[in-house]
């Protein structure tokens, strides 16, 4: 039996209720809560709902920070997690402490939400939970940036037919279509991502896209960003992808030997 006392072991996630919280910004069974604004949480899961509750009635953000396979993420969360907990053992909350020490700390005011959107084969779109002015001022420039090269000729092109009929209902097409762009530009960029066949995979807090990338690839060694700073990871070949090519070179010289021997 573990002599530590429960209130020196954090909260680990045993199973996450359906249409929670915790479902919706992607967090997983076996995660740990760590660090509640950048303060070690070990007041229990009582405390912890208490303690979100109160702060989603006071219209707050509050950060998380998530041990996650050893490895630590942080999250913005705005309510209630929707989970069951268990307790960390001794040696693993020793180890979270240690993992988190070593930590660089962020003020959550300098943090934004970032989802991770991913394909079978790894590659990643990272989106930023935040307004960007510039989808409202000159929307062009925001799908350039984006990388949306189709949808930014398709709006050029519109844009372009437009104001040879008449600059007027241009310039209404356009303010339109810049205030669309503003409010729901979240929603577009997912939408844009679910329709290249990716999905939803991770939501990190960060203060910048490169930093965001990076504690994606700590979590994830196989993602790989187009447009990245960051290279493309190593091809890790298994144990598997071994024998299959032990099993190829096996059958080029049996069919070697057997076209000799005809």
């Amino acid at each position: 039996m573990d002599d530590k006392p429960k209130s020196q072991s954090f909260l680990k996630i045993e199973s996450i209720r359906k249409r929670s919280y915790a479902h919706t910004v992607l967090l997983k069974e076996n995660d740990v809560i760590v660090a509640f604004d950048n303060n070690l949480f070990f007041k229990g899961e009582k405390a912890l709902i208490n303690d979100l509750s109160e702060q989603k009635k006071k219209e707050k953000k509050i950060l998380l920070t998530i041990s996650r396979n050893e490895q630590l993420f942080d999250l913005i969360v705005t309510g209630s997690l929707g989970c069951d907990f268990i307790s960390t053992d001794s040696e693993e909350t020793e180890t979270i402490k240690q993992t988190f020490a070593k930590k660089q700390i962020w003020d959550k005011e300098e943090l934004s939400n970032f989802f991770a959107m991913r394909d079978l084969t790894n590659n990643f779109e990272v989106i930023r939970d935040d307004k960007n002015i510039s989808a409202g001022i000159f929307p062009p420039l925001w799908l350039a940036y984006h990388q949306k090269w189709s949808l930014m000729v398709i709006f050029s092109i519109v844009s372009f037919l437009l104001i040879s009929v008449n600059f007027w209902v241009f310039l209404i097409g356009w303010i339109c279509t810049s205030i669309y762009c503003y409010l729901a530009q979240k929603e577009l960029l997912v939408s844009f991502s679910l329709l290249s066949g990716k999905a939803f995979s991770l939501i990190v807090a960060s203060n910048n896209r490169e930093n965001a990338e990076k504690c994606i690839r700590q979590l994830n060694p196989k993602s790989k960003f187009k447009y990245s700073n960051l290279q493309d990871p190593e091809p890790v070949i298994s144990e598997n992808d071994d024998n299959l090519v032990e099993n190829k070179e096996e059958k080029n010289k049996i069919s070697k030997t057997q076209e000799a021997l005809v």
